[in-house]
């Protein structure tokens, strides 16, 4: 059990440092590129915050962009999502492309940490074809704000008489002058997260992009917590684990059809064994890696929270269908059980409760819709790992305790690269199934799995836990 407590801290740190290293190599060759570090192609509604503009327009996806109309000639904003805050200071050079059905003006609000939102006089906006290049540090602000630097939201604001339309295509910011990419870090934080935090205030980086190295032994959420800290700062940092250099090209995604072959041939190597399941000698072993690959490749392959993650998920959904046809094939269970199953199942719920306790904040409840989505969330993952895997993993393993530890680890990845949450479902999942085992009662186990989560939820995200995020959304 320590081992494999050991290697889930492990293999989530190695993740999370290969997300960080992935970020940098790309930042850098971009900007060695001369490219935009930060713009927006915008194609769709939620290519907006919130999917909408905030006021009196809406919004429809046209054949070359977005087209926001005006209901009644007021000034509407449009949210820019930003995954991490942005360099005004040295990107402050406002693109703008598209085109606009008649002549009006656009302002900009944006907002950094701590601060007032502040909002600029509009410039003018012609009629016709749109390519603007704005520079943001002769705008003209409505209320004193500070001069521009790191901010966290960013609005465009156009008015246009009623309706009349504006077609946005793309909106970038660009640096002013090219910054300077530091071949050798300027940084090097210690492994005590107390101490690389004091280092990161006094730190003073001459360049926009300063290089700083983050240490190899840090966990997931410590890596990407000191992430958060140097991006607050320095938005368009730099960062490597370790004393391995950056590379100038930055690793590329498989072709979209190589995903979608390989989402084909799943589902029909699903579908053979269904139709076959008497052509193959170690069938248990073939349907516990054909129920196993979907999830984990959406989940542990870092798919899942990406815009390439439809073959994954449909992966995962074949993945489900199967293992509900295939029901015939393993030891039957049932739903309910005695009012003893969920008492011995709880446990975990006292040992969550505990935790909340003595290291977590004051409760954050996530209402009654999200207590629903938790229930059956946690019934469909338990339904997938003690009513399905671990039925498989007792006929290919003769003792009880290593398929019980076996199905927890399978748990524990499929909450990949998350390592806290990943090792106290290690932990809780290896209860569960020892009391599956017991009485074959599924719902007592997903009672106390949604009471535990929502636990963890309320008073340990955001402090002992960085999340309950899982797969890419983790890193978000």
């Amino acid at each position: 059990m320590a081992l494999l407590l050991f290697g889930l801290r492990q293999l989530a740190s190695s993740l999370a440092g290969n997300q960080l290293r992935h970020e940098s190599e790309w930042m850098h060759a971009t900007v060695q590129g001369g490219h935009p570090l930060w713009q927006w192609q915008l194609r769709k509604p939620d290519d907006l915050i919130a999917g909408r503009a905030f006021g009196a327009a809406d919004v429809h996806p046209d054949t070359n962009g977005l087209r926001i109309t005006s209901r009644d000639g007021t000034p509407f904003e449009l949210g820019m999502p930003l995954a991490h805050a942005v360099d005004l200071r040295h990107w402050p050079l406002l693109r703008i492309q598209g085109s606009s059905t008649a002549a009006g003006t656009l302002g900009l609000v944006w907002q950094g940490a701590g601060t007032d939102a502040c909002r600029t006089d509009g410039i003018d906006l012609p009629a016709g074809r749109l390519d603007l290049s704005i520079d943001l540090r002769t705008l003209s602000s409505r209320q004193p704000c500070a001069a521009l630097s790191t901010a966290w939201m960013l609005r465009l604001r156009p008015q246009l008489p009623a309706s009349a339309s504006l077609l946005l295509t793309r909106v970038a910011l660009l640096a002013a002058d090219p910054p300077s990419i530091p071949t050798r870090p300027g940084l090097v934080l210690s492994k005590e997260t107390v101490t690389a935090s004091r280092q990161l205030r006094t730190y003073q980086s001459p360049s926009a992009m300063p290089l700083v190295t983050l240490h190899t032994g840090a966990s997931a959420e410590t890596l990407l917590q000191l992430r958060d800290e140097i991006r607050a700062r320095w938005p368009a940092a730099l960062l490597q684990v370790g004393e391995r250099p950056l590379s100038g090209t930055p690793r590329t995604h498989l072709p979209a059809w190589t995903q979608i072959l390989a989402c084909g041939l799943y589902l029909l190597g699903l579908l053979w064994l269904w139709r076959r399941p008497q052509l193959f000698r170690h069938r248990n072993l073939l349907e516990l890696a054909a129920i196993l690959t979907g999830p984990l490749w959406l989940i542990a392959g870092l798919q899942w929270g990406t815009d390439h993650a439809g073959p994954a998920a449909a992966a995962f959904a074949g993945a489900l269908l199967f293992a509900a046809i295939r029901r015939d094939a393993i030891q039957p269970w049932q739903w309910f059980g005695r009012w003893q199953d969920a008492a011995w199942a709880a446990f975990p719920v006292l040992a969550a409760l505990a935790l909340v306790l003595s290291c977590g904040h004051a409760l954050q409840p996530p209402g009654w819709r999200g207590a629903l989505v938790y229930l059956l969330w946690a019934t469909l993952q338990q339904w997938l790992m003690l009513g399905a895997v671990l039925p498989r993993l007792e006929k290919l393993i003769a003792r009880p305790w290593p398929a019980v530890l076996a199905v927890a680890t399978l748990f524990a990845l499929l909450h990949t690269p998350n390592g806290a949450l990943m090792q106290l479902c290690l932990l809780a999942e290896c209860w569960w199934a020892w009391c599956f085992l017991r009485r074959r009662s599924l719902l007592p186990v997903a009672a106390a799995h949604a009471a535990c989560a929502l636990l963890v939820q309320a008073g340990l995200s955001g402090g002992l836990l960085r999340s309950l995020e899982v797969s890419a959304r983790f890193f978000h």
